[in-house]
């Protein structure tokens, strides 16, 4: 049995023990997964104990992508220039950093039939996920990149580390005030990266309505809720919209991927039945058909 849980704060929402479970069941794998509250300051606390030791990977989300990374053995090549992890791990002993938000990310846009060549995409934060989009984006060819943080050195420090990982993409990053007006206006794609809007707080939204009028597409890494207070003004904005949830499912299947070894048959897995399951577990609505 493959022993994983995720860490970070919160994690009570997280339907990752559900997915990653699902996902597991469909391959004929047992794995038992449990969810970890780790609070900020006892990132390395966490990692020296008892709990960490007995797993044979976990998923890493908010506050600590990247504040995990200097107490990490070693980094997947392809993710190392992200500087953010969602996946670690243990191999022979060691823990290793993976990033598959950027591949969630990708396949999420290119199964909802957006081209990204050439255009500006706009995202919202400048944390781990956002990070992971910005570089997804980039592989899609899009022509510029604009990091809205709310915290203007954060979004500098982000541009600074991937600048030479997105290149030729123009990178770029603005304050979440006025000057964030222009950049969003151009944009072809935005993407919120940040909680605002998750479950409890659903009433939240990153940006006002008007400005989502000249978006054509708006995408939300929240997943829950599935329509978010953003996605719903996005669509009366007749924007197209890409909820969490997909995002979400691949970044999962791949961390599935890493922890196992090899890529998996995913073929052979009815991956509408899994994001159906998946979308009536964070909705609260129950089946009985499966």
């Amino acid at each position: 049995m493959v022993k994983l849980g995720i860490i970070g704060d919160p994690v009570k929402q997280s339907v990752s023990p559900f997915l990653i479970e699902l996902l597991f069941e469909k391959l004929g794998q047992d794995v038992a997964y449990k969810k970890y509250e780790v609070l900020q300051g006892d990132l390395r606390e966490w990692l020296r104990g008892r709990a960490a030791k007995g797993l044979d990977g976990f998923n890493v989300t908010i506050p600590h992508k990247t504040a995990i990374i200097p107490f990490l053995d070693a980094m997947n090549d392809r993710s190392a220039p992200l500087k953010a992890v969602n996946v670690v791990r243990k191999h022979d002993g060691k823990l290793v950093g993976y990033n598959t938000d950027w591949y969630g990310f990708v396949k999420a846009v290119q199964m909802n039939s957006v081209d990204l060549k050439d255009a500006n995409v706009v995202i919202l934060g400048a944390g781990g996920a956002a990070r992971a989009v910005a570089f997804g984006a980039s592989r899609m060819g899009a022509k510029r990149i604009t990091i809205v943080a709310r915290k203007l050195p954060h979004g500098v420090l982000v541009v600074k580390d991937l600048k030479a990982a997105v290149a030729p993409t123009l990178m770029e990053t603005t304050p979440w005030d006025v000057n964030a007006v222009e950049p969003i206006e151009q944009a072809y794609m935005i993407v919120n990266t940040t909680p605002i809007g998750m479950k409890p707080d659903i009433r939240q939204t990153p940006l006002d309505k008007d400005l989502l009028e000249n978006a054509s597409v708006v995408m939300d890494v929240v997943y829950n809720p599935i329509n978010t207070r953003l996605l719903a003004d996005a669509l009366m904005s007749d924007c197209q919209t890409i909820p969490g949830l997909d995002m979400l499912m691949y970044q999962a299947m791949a961390a599935v991927d890493v922890w196992l070894g090899e890529e998996q048959d995913w073929k052979a897995v009815n991956l509408d039945e899994v994001r159906e399951l998946t979308h009536n577990k964070i909705t609260g609505f129950k089946r009985k058909d499966y």
